[in-house]
């Protein structure tokens, strides 16, 4: 399974600690891009056949990147590659549809260029498998899955299965990147809190007759809130929250009618909508785990945390797991649960403040009694008074 002339060279060069990598996400190939220049011999296996770079081309949903994830890209050598496919978010316009009241920030006022960037996910993780590839202490094995382990004194003992054979490897320390349905997890006998929101994404790219100016906008409504990403000059990504009773409907609807919700919750700010692509939609839920570490394990991304699409930070915590983390592997390190401790407090704070924001939107939006809109508008007033919240707002968007 693992290329034995790899492995060789690997402790020729005195790499014979090992660190495993379960899912090839961004978050799971970010980290160990991360590793790249480390005294450290990586494994990254994911259960799905290696997407195609024609494949991943084709891949246009787009994900937004916070000004820190920016610049973590940048730490691990990946930015200056996908710079030139995205786009940067220079604005933010936050409302409510039918009161006046707004709040708009702008990064010029807090001395940036911008507050971070949207680039299509194909684009991200093309980009990702190109660095890989590169990496003499990388092995990437696509249709293999890690489907059980133990740990042996520091080591963890782990069977490795693909179509054809199944193989088991001693690691130093696993990494679960995997997702919200985190197998490893689930192995480890993490327990995890769950809720679900009763709600669905639907997601999809919409070009407007107007150009966005790089601004970014989140509209709540009665219906649901509505987040448009700006892409290019007057392409938009769509992020529309709708009942889950709802979900048949806007998976089949036309895509007239989906254009008419569109302007029916933002208006014409930004003109009429041209055109409109197909939908993705995706049932929404949160999920805590009670810990993020065991011994020779640790959660990272979804896998840690996954949370409402409100605020779009659930990918730039997985961006934060990586950048928090990867220091105690500095030098050839292989962290134990006791050095690990502050890692673990400091993102169990951070998850449980954007969770508990993000909780606190969803919520207080989606209450549905004649006085809430009033008392919304009201708060949206005070924010747009107050430039030391302006600030505050703005910093928790750029993942600080």
């Amino acid at each position: 399974m693992i290329d034995l002339n790899r492995v060789r060279n690997w402790k020729m060069e005195g790499l014979e600690k090992r660190i495993l990598i379960s899912g090839a996400g961004p978050i799971g190939l970010s980290f160990a891009l991360g590793l790249q220049k480390s005294a450290l011999s990586i494994v990254v296996v994911d259960q799905h056949k290696k997407p195609t770079a024609a494949l991943l081309e084709q891949d246009t949903r787009m994900i937004a990147l916070s000004h820190r994830s920016v610049k973590f890209l940048e730490s691990i050598d990946l930015w200056q590659a996908l710079k030139p496919y995205a786009t940067p978010i220079e604005s933010v316009h936050v409302s409510e549809k039918g009161y006046a009241t707004k709040v708009e920030l702008y990064a010029s006022d807090h001395h940036l260029e911008d507050f971070g960037a949207l680039i299509p996910l194909g684009r991200l993780v093309l980009g990702m498998h190109e660095a890989i590839e590169a990496c003499d202490n990388i092995v990437y094995l696509d249709e293999t899955r890690l489907t059980d382990y133990q740990v042996i004194g520091d080591k963890a003992e782990s069977v490795l299965q693909s179509p054809s054979e199944k193989e088991t490897d001693i690691f130093d320390w696993i990494i679960a990147a995997e997702g919200m349905h985190s197998h490893l997890r689930m192995l480890s006998g993490i327990e995890s809190y769950h809720t679900d929101y009763d709600q669905v994404a639907v997601i999809a790219r919409a070009r407007f007759s107007k150009p966005h100016h790089n601004m970014a906008y989140e509209r709540f409504t009665s219906d649901g809130p509505l987040a448009l990403l700006p892409i290019g000059s007057h392409e938009m990504a769509v992020v529309l929250i709708a009942d889950r009773a709802d979900k048949e409907m806007w998976e089949t609807a036309s895509n007239e009618r989906f254009a008419d919700e569109i302007i029916y919750r933002i208006g014409y700010e930004l003109g009429d909508v041209e055109a409109v692509t197909d939908r993705h939609v995706w049932e929404l839920s949160l999920m805590i785990p009670k810990t993020v570490c065991k011994p020779c394990l640790t959660l990272i991304g979804n896998s840690a945390h996954s949370l409402h699409p409100i605020a779009g930070q659930g990918l730039n915590l997985g961006f934060r797991d990586c950048e928090l983390l990867l220091p105690y592997f500095a030098g050839g390190n292989i962290p134990t649960l006791e050095t690990l401790k502050p890692y673990q407090k400091d993102r169990r704070k951070d998850v449980v403040k954007v969770v508990g924001a993000t909780d606190f939107l969803v919520r207080g939006f989606g209450i549905d009694i004649p006085i809430a809109p009033h008392i919304r508008n009201v708060a949206l007033r005070l924010v747009s008074h107050l430039p030391p919240l302006k600030k505050r707002i703005a910093r928790f968007g750029m993942g600080y």
